[in-house]
């Protein structure tokens, strides 16, 4: 059990710096880049891209 001590709490340590780390150097972000994300992400499921083209537009009717 004294083994998994000497492993667990380096690693714990090491983990810990790293989080503190990662939270340090993180730069923060405007609020309009998120709503920018969310805008963008909008328009890559909205299915108006999708949509086929009316029949009369193209002139083929048969009719």
């Amino acid at each position: 059990m004294a083994n998994l001590l000497y492993l667990g709490v380096p690693v714990a340590i090491l983990a810990l710096i790293g989080l503190i780390i990662s939270l340090k150097e993180r730069r923060p972000r405007p609020i309009i880049s998120d709503v920018d994300d969310f805008a963008r992400s909008m328009n890559a499921l909205s299915s108006s891209r999708f949509a086929r083209p009316n029949s009369q537009s193209k002139g083929n009717d048969a009719g």
